[in-house]
């Protein structure tokens, strides 16, 4: 049995993002490295999408703390196996963070955190969890499935009952990866074949059933939660410090979505590297209306396809933009 033994200083951090998110992941990033300690230090890998944007603004954040690295690396199709016909409905990116064990053989452990994250503290503690006999350890999910009425409790109860042998279902959002391990189980990833509502949440909880240790909610806790399942402790609700916090209900430059205190976080960190709220929704209103339309143009001409780059017809790509 292997052991882990921390590098006293130096931390591997995951983000995976494309050019909609960079600018999320890089307040994160600076929450990361504004609430460290002294002596701490990280490794930033960054898994992106060809030609994602936001590398200069990250690296200039990271330049304000000495001894931070950043190792930004474009993930190209024929690296993904999960960027098929199959898994097409989905971004390739949202499963960057299920084959970082392919991109960095080197290294034995990572976190991985979601770009719309905030960090409050230092992640020693977290990165220095053994996890010697684990693929992973992460934060139970807080989907409401003791209520009957409420659709995603529905699916994840079902999904536990069918999938887990009800055991529990687990976010993706935060992941302490022992990439070694799951270069040994990689192929339980590849052959599971479920119906994915949650696509890289549901395969990781699907192909690891048993291999998977608990974290304390502290360390991917959504603001504004009132409840968790009963299989969480209530006292990791309210009577713990919060170590990340995960906007994936809401995003944080929403004043009319979240509290008070988590826009002000979110504010603070943002205009500290010259950011305003305004501007992500600005920019995700300019995705969005490029998104409809793609759409549109496809329903008008459903030979047509825009993919990435390229305009195919019939499959045969026609020309690139």
């Amino acid at each position: 049995m292997s052991v882990f033994i921390m590098d006293e200083q130096k931390i591997n951090i995951l983000y995976c993002f494309d050019t909609r998110f960079w600018r999320l992941a890089a307040v994160s990033v600076y929450s990361l490295l504004k609430n460290k300690n002294a002596e701490t230090q990280y490794n930033i890998y960054c898994m992106v999408a060809p030609h994602t944007r936001g590398k200069k603004k990250i690296q200039e954040i990271i330049n304000q703390f000495p001894g931070t690295s950043l190792i930004w690396r474009p993930i190209k199709k024929h690296e993904n196996p999960f960027q098929t016909y199959e898994y097409s409905r989905w971004s390739p990116v949202i499963f960057y963070r299920l084959i970082a064990h392919r991109i960095f053989p080197e290294l034995d452990k990572i976190l991985y955190i979601d770009s719309d994250t905030l960090i409050c503290d230092d992640l020693g503690v977290l990165y220095n969890t053994n996890i010697s006999d684990y693929v992973m350890a992460a934060v139970p999910d807080v989907a409401l499935i003791e209520r009957e009425d409420d659709p995603v409790g529905k699916y994840v109860r079902e999904f536990m009952q069918e999938y887990l042998n009800n055991g529990i279902y687990y976010n993706s959002g935060v992941l302490l990866l022992n990439l070694k391990n799951i270069a040994k189980y990689q192929e339980l990833l590849l052959s599971t074949k479920i119906p994915l509502k949650y696509p890289d949440q549901d395969l990781l909880n699907a192909a690891f059933v048993g291999k998977i240790k608990t974290l304390e909610l502290k360390y991917n806790y959504i603001p504004g939660i009132m409840y968790v399942p009963s299989h969480i402790p209530n006292s990791q609700l309210y009577g713990s410090e919060r170590v990340i916090l995960h906007f994936y209900a809401a995003k944080p430059y929403n004043y009319n979505m979240i509290s008070r205190m988590a826009y002000s976080l979110f504010y603070k960190n943002a205009t500290a590297i010259g950011m305003h709220p305004e501007d992500f929704i600005k920019h995700e209103q300019k995705y969005l209306k490029h998104i409809a339309h793609k759409k549109s143009s496809s329903d008008a001409f459903p030979f047509i396809r825009i993919n990435g780059n390229q305009i195919k017809l019939f499959g045969i790509t026609l020309m690139r933009i």
